[in-house]
């Protein structure tokens, strides 16, 4: 019987998560304008119900965000043990924010977060945690703190611009340009 609840949930969980997806991309609808009773509605449950779930839209839309990151993690750390590149883990980074380009043009802009990357940069400290701060060119672990926060938000906004103006560059492309700007890779990473 547990096992049917769980099904059951998992099942309203998926239906809610699709319906918000689905208003998001085929209505082009802002986070801000999708009503958890629309959400009801079109999915034919009780508020009661979606409230035993989420606690709100944004809720749902973080959640999906979540399952995203994990499935990009994966594809990261495949990248990162098959290639050994960083280079090759953030322009895994680029493909797949654009391949889910309208989902994070709305993230970024109506949740002012930056998830994925703050995430992928944890999975990358994770794998570098063994090399010297000096290694980086920084004098301190702290240095290296504050440039690893000043990262993460320049990437989420150079993401944003680049979701902005309809991804014109490859993934290679803003690679490239993150080596310039940032002069993001230690010697032998790349």
């Amino acid at each position: 019987m547990n096992t049917k609840n769980n099904q059951l949930s998992r099942s309203t969980d998926e239906k809610i998560i699709r319906e918000v997806h689905r208003q998001i991309e085929e209505h082009h609808r802002p986070i801000s304008r999708i009503t958890v009773r629309s959400v009801c509605e079109a999915v034919n449950i009780n508020r009661s119900t979606f409230y035993a779930h989420y606690r709100d839209v944004y809720d749902v839309v973080e959640k999906v965000e979540h399952r995203m990151s994990e499935m990009l993690t994966t594809s990261l750390l495949d990248t990162l043990d098959q290639t050994g590149s960083i280079t090759k883990l953030f322009e895994q980074v680029f493909r797949f924010v654009k391949e889910y380009r309208q989902f994070y043009q709305l993230y970024f802009h109506e949740m002012h977060q930056s998830g994925i990357i703050g995430i992928a940069w944890d999975m990358l400290s994770e794998r570098t945690a063994h090399l010297d701060y000096h290694q980086f060119g920084f004098e301190n672990e702290q240095e290296m703190t504050y440039a690893g926060a000043f990262f993460v938000h320049g990437l989420t906004a150079i993401l944003q611009l680049w979701l902005d103006n309809g991804c014109v560059e490859s993934p290679e492309e803003l690679v490239q340009i993150l080596i310039r700007q940032y002069s993001l890779l230690p010697e032998g990473l790349s």
